[in-house]
């Protein structure tokens, strides 16, 4: 919608509802892939140039911003399965490698290669270590329901 003018005021009019009733702003001109998911959403805001892969995950608060008014390409890239945690601000026109992770309260306004963790203030990365990261996101044992007649 948002590349057609003649649909800009009702896109814009859309996301400034959502806006409201959600907390979330997303501008319209944002790309997003599948499976996009937004935990908590409230206080997130996603710029217009903002490209977002498939299978991301983002906690609240988070900003993907742009550093510059200029008509370019501003926002950031986030490519596919990387979760960005709590409060994090990815800034500028900068790239997330797939499978990355933001810690919470991040301040990214360097590009991250894939299979990276990025964390501080500003943001600095490393690779994942898997001997590391054995332990799963979700323990299944908080799911095992056991039924009493």
């Amino acid at each position: 919608m948002w590349q057609n003018p003649g649909l800009r005021f009702p896109a814009r009019l859309v996301s400034q509802l959502g806006r409201f009733l959600t907390g979330i702003e997303i501008h319209p001109g944002a790309t997003i892939g599948r499976r996009f998911f937004i935990d908590h959403g409230m206080g997130v805001v996603i710029g217009e140039t903002a490209e977002i892969g498939e299978d991301v995950m983002i906690y609240h608060g988070v900003t993907l911003g742009g550093r510059s008014l200029a008509k370019v390409k501003r926002h950031p890239t986030i490519e596919d399965r990387v979760t960005i945690g709590a409060g994090a601000k990815i800034l500028g026109p900068i790239t997330i490698g797939r499978d990355s992770a933001v810690g919470a309260n991040a301040v990214v306004v360097k590009d991250a290669p894939p299979e990276s963790i990025v964390t501080g203030v500003p943001a600095k990365w490393r690779h994942r270590d898997a001997q590391r990261e054995t332990k799963p996101a979700v323990d299944p044992a908080e799911y095992d329901i056991e039924y009493r007649i």
